[in-house]
């Protein structure tokens, strides 16, 4: 009987790291990279508000080969295969490819629109 308890929560056990396997690697589970993209998106979204708010605002993220574009009040972050954006509610124009580093992201607000300069 103590076999048969054993075989059940073994194959049990198999069958469930399996199935787990498959809808990660199809897909149906976020990803590590995408999950980071967001995290760090809802960073930078944050501290562009805060700028916008307060004049200006820092945050450090690591960033690799990422683009980060803001138009018309729109902050958007491609990184890690993901593209994702937010809105800030401030006027802003900038663009930077292919950043790479732990940076630290100054934003502060001008009377043209938003800035950022990275550091790092």
């Amino acid at each position: 009987m103590v076999e048969l308890i054993e075989y059940v929560l073994v194959f049990g056990l198999t069958v469930s790291l399996s199935a787990f396997s498959i809808l990660i690697l199809s897909g149906s589970i976020p990803s590590l990279d995408q999950n980071q993209a967001k995290a760090q998106m809802d960073g930078m979204a944050g501290a562009a508000g805060l700028a916008a708010l307060n004049g200006n605002a820092t945050v450090v993220v690591p960033l690799s080969d990422a683009t980060i574009a803001c138009s018309q009040g729109t902050l958007s972050l491609s990184a890690g295969g993901s593209s994702l954006s937010s809105p800030i509610g401030y006027p802003c124009s900038f663009r930077l490819d292919g950043v790479s580093c732990l940076c630290t992201l100054v934003f502060t607000r001008s009377q043209d629109g938003l800035l950022l300069k990275v550091g790092g």
